[in-house]
């Protein structure tokens, strides 16, 4: 489970920032709270702002730290690191990115963070916790790696057979450590989307819904909670010239046949042209003439609508994410949807009946509708606002913001009116 995230030098994040799950003191649904190794952390935390405030560069954050953690190890010496800094200061052009997690995994918690720029890592370090005290296990910096071979023996006599541009950690993982193993398969577990191209993950739905498991009755019954209106789910089959045209409207997909002819047998080999690949079918009730019912059934991508298609899309990382206590982070999750069902998966998510395995969900949204002290604690509503000066974003929870007379906002306040109306900040400003 994630417990904070700090990011610095990346994007509209100027300045380093911390995004936390922590839970705090306030008793306003208690039962939302989880606790391993003594911390207390939230199930579900949205994310609120408006549009290029920087919600989606948070996201965007911790899902670089994930692809440069995991590709390091396969990084060539010479090669260059991506990197987005902060462009709109002249210092911070040429500063390293800043990205440092906190997280339980396996019964353990860890600190793991790295500071890098284009050519090299800068720093890095790997602490555990344990009743708020840290213990180190390595640090790197410009003086080399140092290991404490105590704590973290796998670690021992390899600092040298690391290249500037890559990481320790990834190193001693490739060579079966044990504890920076844990610390990259918490990693690797994170999933990371986008609520607006949903239909990049399709495929994996497709195949966790019909593995015949438990699992994929896991995702059936997700679906089927959300009572989209079709009595059942089919796989099928369909070619990848016809699949690929699924995402174009008909009036597009008739301009590329005719200004490209045989664009597919140009684009892509002909053992490809006959390769099948797995779609949805929904099923509907059809009424005969003769008063009886049966069941048929439709390609859920040229007959449901978009808010359908993506609830059935996202239905298989959410139920791996609850099913095995994963970190759930999806940008826009309201896109498409009917607020009722954001609401419900959030409910989902912050129910310890259907969420067991203490999974999390982390979303950006617009959704207004959420910003309810019956469905999320205050704790759990956090902001991301630029500063009209310098356009960096800063990020803070409604739980730290204080009304006038310097008391903390009470949980018995019209959270959406008070946001709409800008007594929190992080809304657009609209020239009248």
């Amino acid at each position: 489970m994630l417990i904070n995230f700090t990011v610095g030098n990346y994007r509209s994040f100027k300045e380093n920032k911390t995004f936390s799950l922590n839970a705090t003191s306030f008793q306003e649904h208690k039962e939302f709270i989880r606790e391993g190794n003594g911390i207390k952390f939230l199930p579900v935390v949205a994310i609120y702002g408006a549009n290029s405030s920087g919600k989606s560069n948070l996201l965007s954050a911790l899902q670089m730290m994930k692809k440069i953690l995991l590709f390091s190890v396969k990084t060539n010496p010479t090669e260059i690191l991506i990197t987005d800094p902060f462009l709109l200061d002249e210092q911070n052009k040429h500063k390293p990115t800043f990205f440092e997690v906190v997280f339980l995994s396996e019964g353990n918690t860890y600190k793991y963070g790295f500071e890098y720029s284009k050519d090299k890592i800068n720093a890095e370090w790997l602490y555990t916790i344990k009743n708020e005290r840290e213990k180190l296990l390595f640090i790197r910096n410009d003086n080399g790696i140092g290991v404490v071979s105590k704590d973290f023996p796998e670690g021992v006599d390899k600092e040298s057979s690391t290249a500037d541009n890559r990481l320790f950690l990834s190193l001693v993982a490739q060579l079966n450590g044990k504890i920076s193993l844990a610390v990259m398969n918490w990693f690797e577990k994170l999933k990371c989307f986008s609520g607006i191209t949903d239909s990049d993950f399709k495929l994996y739905s497709c195949n966790y819904l019909f593995e015949n498991n438990e699992n994929s009755l896991k995702a059936k019954d997700f679906i089927k909670s959300m009572d989209l209106g079709f009595t059942d789910i089919q796989k099928a089959e369909t070619d990848i010239k016809d699949y690929a045209f699924s995402e174009i409207n008909s009036e597009m997909k008739e301009t590329i046949e005719q200004e490209i002819p045989n664009l597919w047998d140009k684009l892509l080999p002909p053992k490809w042209n006959e390769t099948n690949i797995p779609i949805f079918k929904t099923g509907h009730l059809f009424r005969k003439s003769d008063g009886t019912v049966t069941e048929v059934f439709f390609r859920n991508d040229k007959m449901e609508s978009e808010g359908t298609k993506k609830i059935i899309n996202i239905s298989g990382p959410i139920v791996e994410a609850l099913s095995k206590g994963e970190t759930f982070v999806i940008d826009e999750l309201d896109a498409k949807l009917h607020p009722l069902l954001t609401k419900k998966i959030i409910e989902i998510f912050n129910s310890p009946d259907t969420n067991p395995n203490n999974a999390q969900l982390i979303f950006a949204t617009h959704d207004t509708n959420l910003l309810s002290n019956k469905i999320l604690r205050r704790d759990q509503i956090w902001f991301a606002e630029k500063n009209r000066d310098d356009e960096s974003t800063d990020i803070y929870p409604l739980s730290e913001i204080k009304e006038q007379n310097g008391e903390k906002i009470r949980n018995d306040r019209v959270y959406e009116k008070d946001y709409i109306n800008g007594k929190y900040g992080a809304i657009p400003y609209l020239k009248s």
